[in-house]
């Protein structure tokens, strides 16, 4: 009983993973190819941190693949996620710095 409750808790999750990043802009790859994606001020604490830590379970998206209001949800979101797969987690202030590099650079 405890297995299956995990398996149906593991499908809600990747059911709102699909349907929260369906036709949103990820790495994509081409003839085996990753296409990296180029980041602003690479060199800037928060896209050290948006590469660290948004990287783990999936490509790095563009950063305009979310306006600058929609990126704090979606940020919540993926820590949302990345709690339940057991992820390492950004501290309250790294997750700041991740969401105010992408709400600055967002179009």
């Amino acid at each position: 009983m405890k297995y299956l409750a995990i398996a149906a808790a593991v499908i809600v999750i990747l059911a709102g993973v699909i349907f929260n990043t369906a036709g949103k802009k990820m790495m994509q790859a081409t003839s085996g190819e990753v296409v990296e994606v180029v980041l602003p001020e690479p060199d800037s604490a928060g896209a050290g941190l948006f590469k660290q830590y948004c990287a783990q379970c999936h490509g790095l998206p563009e950063i305009d693949t979310h306006t600058a209001t929609d990126w704090p949800r979606a940020v919540e979101r993926m820590m949302i996620n990345m709690s339940a797969s057991g992820q390492q987690m950004p501290s309250e202030g790294e997750r700041d710095l991740i969401q105010a590099y992408l709400v600055r650079h967002a179009k």
